[in-house]
């Protein structure tokens, strides 16, 4: 069943279903009025229960390509509490815009220049960057929030995403987030500073405020403090002994890439230093983890290879062919860290302290 918020009447006037009629008032209307989709024209049924928000549902199975999506109560309840958010910054917000042009209907459109989409179900991530640059055609810059059932764990720790919500990063700063929204709490939740660690894991910081506390444009959230850089390095280190448990047992270590690299840089598989496996932003260029690529890095470096000779060269897995200027960037600045420590001298605290640089002279880089 495909639930709707907003009909056209027989007049061709449309009808919005935003809370501003009672239960009773809506049962005397829908005895004397006809709806109708206002996108494919097909007949709605206006449906008004005791559980669910009252809404509009199609009278048969309909093929209707704008609201191809079923809805669910957490998405119908969501985008009533974010029209009643915008109205109360004074922004001119519409529901359920039906943009022609593209063929796409904007959960919310605000002030004509934002389409926000409201996202509880999971949807390919080409979809979702395939509707995003739809709106991108007409000027309308689209913002993603993914819809929450419960809320989130506010801490830095490692959050789990799928691609789609990766997808839904926002780059409106020098740090990029991800928005969540809560309904039943009436909250806004950010993943903001993630670090890659593997396809669906990111190290990160899990912050939330309050929609009356909510501003718009949305928010930016802060860069790191130096003791939560502290507890993204313990998560990395963590991640790295794992890593390399696993592959002390290895079958064959010649054939297996991280001992050859440990043993070309005559370095213990079971005592790598700390300066292996460092966070780094933009790391998910590359598709190996984060001990290996920066072992990589540096075996080439004693070598005498370029980074972007690395880069170009396939022998660092990276997860397109169009990230190979990304890639080389990132490790010439990992090795301006390695080099740092040529002497060996990795204490915990000057490992941190140097990472930490990089990462503020990465955000630096961004703001620019």
């Amino acid at each position: 069943m495909i639930y709707i918020l907003v009909a056209k009447t027989k007049q061709q006037e449309l009808f919005y279903l935003t809370g501003k009629y009672a239960r009773k008032e809506l049962l005397e209307i829908r005895s004397r009025e006809q709806f109708f989709c206002p996108s494919c024209q097909a007949p709605l049924l206006l449906k008004i229960g005791e559980i669910n928000i009252p809404h509009f549902a199609h009278k048969s199975l309909s093929d209707c390509d704008y609201f191809s999506e079923p809805e669910s109560p957490l998405h119908l309840h969501g985008k009533l509490l974010l029209y009643h958010f915008f109205q109360q910054l004074d922004h001119h917000v519409e529901l359920e815009k039906h943009l022609s042009a593209i063929r796409q209907r904007a959960d919310l459109l605000v002030d004509g220049r934002y389409a926000i989409e409201f996202q509880c179900s999971t949807i390919p991530a080409t979809q979702l960057n395939q509707r995003s640059e739809g709106y991108r055609l007409l000027g309308v810059n689209p913002i993603w929030i993914k819809g929450l059932k419960q809320p989130c764990r506010e801490e830095i720790g490692i959050v789990h995403l799928k691609s789609f919500e990766i997808a839904m990063r926002q780059e409106s700063g020098p740090i990029s987030f991800i928005l969540l929204f809560h309904p039943p709490g009436d909250r806004f939740y950010y993943h903001s500073n993630l670090f890659y660690i593997s396809p669906n894991r990111w190290a990160g910081k899990t912050k939330s405020i309050q929609s009356t506390r909510q501003v718009f444009p949305f928010a930016i959230p802060k860069r790191l403090t130096k003791e939560e850089f502290r507890s993204v390095m313990g998560i990395f280190q963590n991640v790295k002994r794992r890593y390399i448990r696993s592959q002390l047992y290895a079958e064959n270590r010649i054939k297996n890439s991280f001992c050859r690299l440990c043993y070309e840089l005559r370095i213990d598989v079971g005592n790598v230093p700390d300066f292996f496996g460092i966070p780094m932003l933009g790391a998910e260029c590359m598709k190996s983890p984060a001990v290996v690529w920066q072992l990589q890095t540096v075996a080439a470096w004693e070598k005498g290879i370029s980074m972007e000779v690395l880069a170009a060269s396939g022998r660092v897995p990276l997860t397109n062919p169009g990230v190979t200027g990304q890639a080389a960037s990132l490790m010439t600045e990992y090795l301006t860290l390695y080099l740092s420590f040529a002497n060996r001298d990795s204490t915990d605290s000057k490992v941190l302290d140097s990472a930490y640089d990089i990462y503020c002279k990465n955000l630096r880089k961004l703001r620019k």
